[in-house]
Order: structure tokens, then sequence, then C-alpha cells
């Protein structure tokens, strides 16, 4: 089943599968409209949809223009991309400029992939998952993320289920007008009062990462699809659940530590663990490197003016379902390690080498 940019090529070249199988997935011009995001914000904007005010720079003239108008702290964002990669928050004049810079000489971007520039909102972040049959939406659902990691720019790797009509008419409207046929995730920045206006911040036109929450809260969106494509029809979703969190483990784990230590004083000792466990992995034993980790993790929580901050955050992971953890399928687990892997050895999580995502100009090599 196509997951991630499977999903573009599937629609791309359809014509070659539709004589055999029957394709429930959007047309390629429409993939295009949302997942660029400039091009889906210049559709949002002509059609007065909540969307934060979005600068599109033609050329380095025009963005030097722009670049004096952006009301701080504002995003520097790659066209093509997803999962946090090619996105970074800015809070001066300067680090707008030397982040646009950076994006066009890493990812290789031509004119027409320049970067956009987006004012930031205040708000968490919302996912409305979707299904459409041909410009009708036939079922949606929507989650909170709890965690992202990245901190404000990276994935959600912890969620919980919500009602949020508002942004789901607002997905109608989208993606209806388009005639959108099969799933797509939307995702929004919302304060939460009921008189502040949810934000439209990207288009998934594919399936998405939090695709276990809405499962587990009663959408099988894989079904559902398998049903759209088969019978022509689906059946009204209706035995579903709003008391559902899923996690990504070890992910949402490194997000609550990002934000104990980003939130709490004792950064300096935690961070000399860290140092160390990361020596010990590229040096050493890799047992005793995640070994030092955790060891570093529990003097840190021990420090009596965090316990209680530290212990609040940890309970938030106590029943929440694995995404990859399953006494069906367990070696799907170890696909987890991966990322800890690479934060271990390289200081990091590089989200690039972990999505396969990147600027346009990575096709060209």
């Amino acid at each position: 089943m196509p997951i991630h940019k499977e999903t573009y090529l599937i629609a791309q070249y359809r014509e070659r599968f539709e004589p055999h199988i029957r394709v429930p997935v959007p047309q390629i011009e429409h993939i295009e409209q949302v997942h660029n995001k400039g091009t889906l914000a210049a559709y949002a904007m002509e059609r007065g949809l909540p969307i934060p005010k979005t600068w599109i720079p033609e050329d380095l003239s025009h963005f030097e223009t722009i670049a004096s108008k952006v009301r701080l702290p504002a995003f520097v964002k790659l066209r093509e991309a997803a999962s946090g990669v090619g996105i970074q928050k800015v809070n001066t004049p300067d680090e707008i400029k030397t982040t646009f810079e950076k994006f066009i000489e890493h990812f290789k971007l031509r004119e027409r992939d320049y970067p956009v520039i987006q004012e930031a909102v205040d708000g968490d972040d919302y996912c409305v998952t979707t299904l459409f049959d041909h410009g009708k939406m036939v079922a949606s659902m929507t989650y909170r993320g709890l965690r992202a990691f990245p901190a404000e720019r990276g994935a959600t790797v912890m969620r919980e289920t919500v009602e949020a009509p508002e942004m789901e008419k607002v997905a109608a409207q989208l993606l209806g007008s388009l005639g959108w046929h099969g799933v797509a995730e939307l995702d929004f920045r919302w304060e939460g009062t009921p008189d502040a206006k949810p934000y439209l911040i990207e288009v998934n036109p594919r399936f998405f990462g939090g695709l276990i929450q809405s499962v587990e809260s009663g959408w099988d969106y894989p079904w559902l699809l398998f049903q759209l494509a088969v019978e022509g029809h689906i059946e009204p979703v209706k035995e579903t659940r709003t008391d559902v969190r899923t996690e990504t483990p070890i992910l949402a784990f490194l997000a609550t530590l990002q934000e104990i230590v980003e939130n709490e004083r004792g950064m300096a000792a935690l961070s000399a663990f860290w140092e160390q466990a990361k020596e010990e992995f590229r040096t050493g034993s890799k047992r005793r490197g995640i070994r030092k980790l955790f060891l570093g993790v529990k003097e840190y929580f021990d420090v009596k003016a965090r316990f209680n901050k530290a212990k609040q955050l940890l309970e938030e992971h106590k029943d929440n379902i694995y995404d990859v953890l399953s006494h069906d399928d367990p070696k799907a687990a170890l696909g987890v390690l991966y990322p800890l892997a690479v934060f271990l050895k390289h200081g990091t999580v590089n989200l690039e080498l972990i999505t396969g995502e990147g600027g346009p100009g990575d096709d060209d090599e």
C-alpha cells in the first residue's frame, strides 16, 4: 500500500496501472497543487481560507523586498518537503537571510523552487485526516499533537483524538473544490479557544505518520480506502473513540526529554551524559552508550526541584498505544532503534536521512 512518496509516482503514471487495478489516489495535478507550499498558499489565499501570512519569493531581488516586511518570528520553508525537513524558525532579519541562502545552497534550489516565508502563529498542532470520494468528504477525524520531535518543526510523535468541526470544514472546502479522491491529511495550528481561528499550515496528499491514531480511534483508513476502491463506496464510520492516545516509541521519549531539558534547570549535567553516551556509541560499546544515556536520565530525574515536572511529563506516556509495537508483529519494533542509533552517533536525528525528504534539487543528482 503506498504510504509516502510512492503515492505521487502511482498518481503520475496511473494510466499504466488502471487497465489492471483500481487506483484510489488523487490526480497528480491535485497532489502538486497542495503538496507544494507555494501553490497551496496561493490557492488558499485566493479562496479566503485561513492560512498564516505567507510570502512566495520569485527571485533574490523579490526576497530582499520581502525580508524587511516579515513579522517575526517566522518560518523559512522548502516548498516541497515533509516530516520537518526544510523548515527553520527565524527570529531576526539576519536569520531570515542566512536561512534562506542556506536552503538554496544545501538543496540546490532553482528560482522557481525558492523557499516560502510564513509568519508563525500561536497554538497547538492539529491534524485533520480525511477520505474523499471524487470531491465529497466521506470520512474525517482530527487528532492533536502532544509532542513533536524535533520540537517546533518535527513530526508529531504523541497524539490524542479531538473534535474539530471547523478545521474539517476547511478541509472539505479546500480539497472538495479540487475534486479530491483518496486520503489526505491537513496540518493546522489553533489556540484552542472558540473565538480563535484555526490556521491551515500544510497538506499531506497521502497516508500520514499518525495513521495509527485514526485506526485506533475507529477510522480505519486503509480498510476504508480499500472499500472505496473495490465497492465504490464506504460504510459510514460508526464505532469511534475520543479517549485514545498513541505515540512513536523512542522518538516520543526523546521529545519528552527535549522538553524537560529545554524547560528545566540542570541541562548541562544531562548534556554531559549525552556527550559521553554519543562518544561511547561511536568508539566503544553501543550497549554501554545506551546505558550511559539512561544513567544520565536517571540522575537528572533524581534532582528534587525537577522531579514533579519530569513525573508529570512521563506519566503522559502511561496508557498510550505504541504505533509500531505489536505482539502480532514484533519485528517491526526494530525500526524504532534506527533513529535512536542516528541520535547517539550524530547528536541529532537527521530527518532527511530517515524520511528521504529533501528539496527538489535532490532528484537532479
